[in-house]
């Protein structure tokens, strides 16, 4: 790994070091001894001061590129030695984060493993504020906002609310490098940088300075933390993408629980989506198979890592793609394309496009008989668009007095488009256009 001259100089552990440090640029690899003739600038480099001021004979100098840290009192050997060490503490350090990504609480371990640089507490919240991982070690004492995180298990929406209030949180969620604010909760800072994770925001890395000053050089480490946190959550697709959070809302919508407004602003922000107003389609999918599923998992962790502006999530034995389509005409292709990857593996229903998140039930159940119409007549794909005529027509059966006000009209939609080849969805939103005029509507 890379660090910063800065990285160095707070881990001297001498009292007369003085740092004349110009750019603090993180490109120090290794350290070396002072061969003027022979300079890299992925070194730092350790000699006598000596060699560069007359008045300096026991003083040492540590010198990469335009920086430099002076140390009186203090033999280059001893300087050598300490910072060699230094090196091999961090290379230590990437090495127990590259074994966190295999960890089952690797977030956790992260934190744990970096609290000798963080030095204040830290957390990691999801989306919908629950903490994902929370530093171990530091009491409530130390802040009362720390105690209402710990107590709370991260952020309610209440605080969100606030947050959102007095820090305008959505432009706060913009932070893709460690950046450090003012807090407006007390005389300390902190530094925040959203986790994203296959362009979804999966969480929020925030350190408190309640205990000590942000140290220069600091946000350099906090970015090597965030990439293997990043890393990590990658790997666990299935539990981390805000997907995978959203599909718990969309699931209580179609099934009729209860879901706070507060619930659905919230995931509105995480998505970006309208939800009274954009347009949707539901694609159901469901593993070909007459036993136990074995391509679902991992469809699903692909189609997560892939697809845009969809929402994906596992419902029992089947697969669940909610996509907007509102403003990307892409965003069905891709969809389309990966529905023709997985050809005959799984049989899929696609739902009518639906404005609003409100009429998630009907056309759920929607996509579903369109699923059960592929099992029934051994297809892969059955979109519901293809079948409003055959609908109608087994409604017209069920209610005999529609029927007789309805059936006749219908049914010469149904011969002009098997005549001139035209769609019978289209055809019918004309004659509904049209005032009921077949010959208009023909027009």
């Amino acid at each position: 790994m890379k660090i910063s001259i800065w990285n160095i100089y707070n881990q001297l552990p001498y009292p007369e070091k003085i740092p004349l440090i110009k750019n603090g640029a993180p490109t120090i690899e290794n350290a070396r001894w002072i061969i003027p003739r022979d300079l890299s600038p992925n070194s730092v480099y350790i000699g006598s001061a000596g060699e560069f001021f007359d008045s300096a004979e026991n003083d040492t100098l540590i010198v990469h590129r335009y920086d430099m840290i002076l140390i009186h009192n203090t033999e280059p050997e001893e300087a050598f030695n300490e910072v060699s060490s230094i090196m091999e503490r961090f290379q230590k350090w990437e090495s127990e984060l590259k074994n966190c990504c295999n960890s089952k609480n690797g977030l956790r371990e992260m934190l744990r493993n970096s609290a000798w640089i963080l030095q204040n507490p830290a957390f990691i919240y999801a989306p919908d504020g629950r903490a994902l991982a929370i530093s171990p070690d530091y009491p409530a004492s130390i802040h009362w906002h720390w105690a209402e995180i710990l107590k709370n298990n991260g952020l309610t929406e209440e605080r969100m609310e606030k947050l959102q209030e007095s820090i305008d949180l959505t432009n706060v969620f913009l932070d893709r490098e460690p950046t450090t604010r003012n807090s407006h909760m007390g005389n300390y800072q902190y530094m925040h940088c959203s986790l994203v994770v296959n362009n979804y925001m999966a969480g929020h890395l925030v350190i408190f300075s309640m205990l000590k000053p942000f140290e220069k050089g600091l946000p350099w480490l906090v970015s090597i933390l965030v990439q293997y946190m990043q890393q990590y959550m990658y790997q666990h697709t299935d539990i981390f993408s805000p997907t995978s959070r959203i599909g718990e809302l969309i699931s209580a919508l179609i099934d009729g629980r209860p879901c706070s407004e507060k619930s659905l602003q919230l995931f509105q922000k995480i998505l970006g989506w309208k939800i009274d107003s954009d347009l949707f389609r539901f694609y159901l999918l469901k593993e070909n198979v007459t036993g136990e599923p074995v391509l679902t998992a991992g469809s699903y962790l692909r189609l997560s890592g892939c697809l845009r502006n969809a929402a994906i999530f596992r419902e029992d034995r089947f697969l669940v793609i909610l996509c907007n389509i509102q403003n990307s005409f892409a965003s069905e292709q891709s969809i389309e394309t990966e529905l023709q990857t997985i050809g005959k593996k799984f049989h899929c229903g696609i739902s009518m496009p639906f404005r609003g998140m409100h009429n998630l039930r009907p056309y759920f159940r929607q996509a579903h008989m369109e699923l059960a119409r592929c099992e029934e007549n051994g297809v892969f794909r059955s979109y519901a668009k293809d079948h409003i005529g055959s609908y109608i027509h087994t409604l017209f059966d069920q209610n005999k007095l529609s029927g007789t006000y309805l059936r006749p009209e219908i049914s010469r939609l149904r011969c002009y488009d098997k005549e001139n080849h035209t769609h019978y969805y289209e055809t019918l939103r004309a004659w509904f256009y049209s005032g009921f005029h077949p010959g208009t509507a023909a027009a």
